[in-house]
């Protein structure tokens, strides 16, 4: 990019006075929705291979009017000479504490009657973090609060979702609606009842749709660490996809068909950790292989 001459300053004042001034100047915000993996623990005499897989999203309550007391994403306003990215990055830290390891764009929230205050619009993130991570989550700057609920046993499918979230054992809230298919995921179209400040559940349903667009096989590498069993794979996957490979009307078979599918094709998506096993806790099982990705 060129650097500016006098005469193009002076043309940029001109037109700013002359042009901008006709049209009304919105704010911009960034929201992140930060979300890790979790694993509920087996239910007393429960015996299980592996904990049932579910995924956690860091929430704020709001400390300050608008929305007084709502739970809602973190994010905030876009400060001058910053990129969004930025914005969305510092935003997250001020309000929970916690530090991006990366964030993902996954759209922009125009509404002019989204925000009471002001015509505001939001560019919204995905922030994916690991297992454990943000556990020094706390509320900061006009957050009261910032707390990471577990989202059990979600539905999206024939045009709606459910999204369920709860506090420890206690179910707070839902986050229901209806969407629209198409690219990228498709598209809400309605939330049922919003229990977040702002359009935030909407925020939320949108990020999910974007983010289980992508092919759900390659999808599940982000939620995993870099050694995992197969149960591991499959809890992920079955998370994510809503389908119960063990439950299969048609093939009850489908489980021994899903593992030689990830492992013995011509090109397989995982490979063996050859010698290394995982440490079940002292449950009673045989020991699990341990894959990785090929």
């Amino acid at each position: 990019m060129g650097e500016q001459t006098k005469d193009d300053a002076a043309k940029v004042a001109e037109y700013r006075k002359r042009e901008l001034g006709k049209y009304e100047k919105p704010s911009v915000t960034a929201d992140i929705v930060a979300v890790r993996p979790a694993y509920d623990k087996p239910k007393a005499g429960e015996w299980r291979s592996d904990p049932e897989f579910s995924l956690d999203i860091l929430l704020i309550k709001r400390g300050v009017w608008p929305h007084e007391g709502c739970w809602a994403l973190p994010g905030g306003f876009l400060r001058p000479n910053e990129t969004i990215e930025e914005c969305a990055r510092r935003e997250l830290h001020e309000e929970t504490g916690v530090e991006a390891k990366n964030v993902i764009p996954t759209g922009v929230f125009s509404k002019p009657d989204r925000d009471m205050r002001a015509w505001i619009i939001s560019n919204a993130f995905v922030c994916l973090l690991g297992i454990g991570d943000g556990a020094e989550a706390r509320g900061g700057d006009d957050a009261r609060e910032a707390k990471w609920l577990r989202i059990k046993m979600p539905t999206m499918g024939n045009g709606e979702f459910n999204l369920p979230f709860y506090d420890g054992g206690e179910r707070l809230f839902s986050v229901k609606g209806k969407y629209k298919d198409g690219l990228f995921g498709g598209t809400v179209t309605k939330i049922e009842k919003n229990p977040l400040a702002f359009d935030h559940a909407e925020i939320i349903a949108q990020s999910f749709l974007r983010m289980l667009a992508y092919d759900k096989k390659e999808l599940v590498f982000l939620f995993l660490p870099e050694k995992f069993t197969l149960s591991n794979y499959i809890g992920v996957y079955q998370y994510l996809t809503r389908y119960s490979l063990a439950r299969d009307p048609i093939d009850r078979g489908n489980i021994p068909n899903f593992r030689r599918q990830l492992t013995a094709t011509s090109n397989p998506l995982l490979e063996v950790c050859e010698g290394e096993w995982a440490d079940l806790g002292g449950r009673a099982h045989a020991p699990a292989k341990l894959y990785r990705r090929r």
